[in-house]
Parts: structure tokens; C-alpha cells; sequence
């Protein structure tokens, strides 16, 4: 180091310094990422034909770049050498169904058919277009339609699942439990707790029927507390479901999707 006029400990600082720098850069690297024009987010108004965010809409940018991550982390599931078979459940306006067949079909050339379903809860649960599903997405499907999709994706042997909530009311009607008064006394209070108990037993209800489940930060695009993604991945291997059976009868609690699954086996 003599010729660089450094000691080793300035060097070995600079250094850590630069690998700090590097590492923040990275976190803010998006799949898509600025500057580099995508068509359809040009045609959604997204994006300026030159590839510059549009300086309103760059919370829908960084809601579509958290979303794409998720996919780009389920990738492996998915068949290369095949066509993979997809369905979008309240698929709404399709910000985030455009973003997932560009990704995986023009970005990593992935055959893929997307079907796309902004649909009711009976609709859901009548839907019989297709035997076998490779990913299920479902955005804001609200309150018990969430629950009839997770459970077609269950029954089509799904091997991904994406699944973002909305306002879930049933739970909160249904519990009862005289030791939990400091959050049963507060409405406010009450709403939210049923609201992550119902994420709560719909994650481990799928682990229960073979899945590998994690539940993840999304950026939601209503600005609203529903920020949870239930991702989950079929594993084969069922967990025991009897602690959950316990909890719910100690709230008096019985899930839609709880019926939906367990009531078939």
C-alpha cells in the first residue's frame, strides 16, 4: 500500500464504506427499473415514453417493482419448459397482472397463459374453466372471496400462491373471548386483531393442506392498513392441524376457508 500514500485500516474503511454503498444501491434497484422504457406502464401512465417515472404515479412504480420481487422469488416453482398455467383472481384494473406476464413472458421468455378474474365470491367458488393451476394470484378479493380463492388454489394443486386480503369481517362477527376484554372493549381494536387472526388461520390453514407459508409486507395500492401478502408455496408435506382446531373453538371462531378445506377432506 505504500504506493497509495493509505494505510491498511484506511484502506480496509474505505473499503467497508464502499461495500455499504454498493449494498444501498442494490436495495434500490428495481426489476424494472427507471429510465429503461416499459410499454405498459408508458400506455398505463406510469411511465413517460422516455422511461421517466411520472412524479405522481411513483408509488404505483414502487407497488409494482415490491410485486414483481415476489414473482421474481417464486420463480423456481414454475416450469420453463412449459406453458404454466396462471390465474388472477380481482384482478381490478391489472396494473399488477400486466406487470407479472411482462416480467415473466417478455423479460425470462416463460410460456405462460394468464387468465384473468375480477370476480364475486359465488363466482369464484363456480369458476370450473380450467383442472390444473400453476399460480394463483388474488389482490383485494374482499372479505370471504379471498378465502373461496385460496381455496380453488388448494384444490387445483397451485404450486404458488399470491394473496393479498381486504377487509375481512367475518372473524370479527364470530369472536368471543372474555380473557381478551382490553381488545374486545375497543372496536377499533377488535377489527384489527380479527383482522391479522384471519390472515393468521388462513396461512397456517394452507400449511395445513401442504403448503410452505410466509406472510410479507406488500405496498397496498389504496393507501389503507391492508399492507399483508399471504405467499405460499406447495411443499406436499401437511402440518398438524390440531393446535389451530383449539384456538379456534377457544374463540369461537370457524373461517370460511376453514369449511372450504377441512369440510372436503
Amino acid at each position: 500500500n505504500a504506493g497509495t500514500g493509505l494505510s491498511a485500516g484506511m484502506d480496509a474503511a474505505a473499503f467497508s464504506e464502499r461495500l455499504a454503498s454498493l449494498s444501498h444501491n442494490r436495495t434500490k434497484k428495481y426489476v424494472l427499473q427507471e429510465g429503461v422504457p416499459v410499454p405498459f406502464l408508458v400506455d398505463l401512465g406510469v411511465m413517460t415514453a422516455e422511461g421517466k417515472v411520472v412524479k405522481s404515479r411513483y408509488d404505483k412504480f414502487r407497488q409494482i417493482n415490491r410485486f414483481l420481487e415476489f414473482i421474481e422469488d417464486v420463480l423456481p416453482n414454475l416450469d420453463p419448459n412449459r406453458t404454466n398455467t396462471i390465474i388472477d383472481f380481482g384482478c381490478g384494473k391489472s396494473y399488477l397482472t400486466f406487470a407479472m406476464y411482462y416480467y415473466l413472458h417478455v423479460l425470462k421468455k416463460y410460456s405462460i397463459r394468464v387468465i384473468g378474474l375480477d370476480l364475486k365470491k359465488d363466482d369464484i367458488a363456480g369458476y370450473e374453466g380450467v383442472d390444473q393451476v400453476d399460480m394463483v394470484v388474488t389482490l383485494h378479493a374482499c372479505d370471504t372471496a379471498t378465502d373461496y380463492a385460496l381455496a380453488k388454489a388448494v384444490k387445483w394443486g397451485a404450486k404458488v400462491i399470491l394473496s393479498v386480503p381486504c377487509c375481512q369481517h367475518e372473524i370479527n362477527k364470530q369472536i368471543q373471548n372474555k380473557e381478551l376484554y382490553p381488545i374486545m372493549d375497543y372496536g377499533i381494536l377488535k377489527e384489527r386483531m380479527a383482522a391479522l387472526l384471519t390472515d393468521g388461520i388462513r396461512a397456517k390453514l394452507l400449511e395445513n393442506a401442504g403448503y410452505e407459508t410466509q406472510i410479507l409486507e406488500f405496498i397496498d395500492m389504496e393507501h389503507t392498513p391492508k399492507n399483508i401478502m399471504i405467499r405460499a408455496i406447495r411443499q406436499g408435506k401437511k402440518a398438524d392441524g390440531a393446535a389451530l382446531e383449539t384456538m379456534m373453538k377457544e374463540l369461537h371462531v370457524k373461517p370460511t376457508l376453514y369449511g372450504l378445506l377441512v369440510g372436503e377432506e
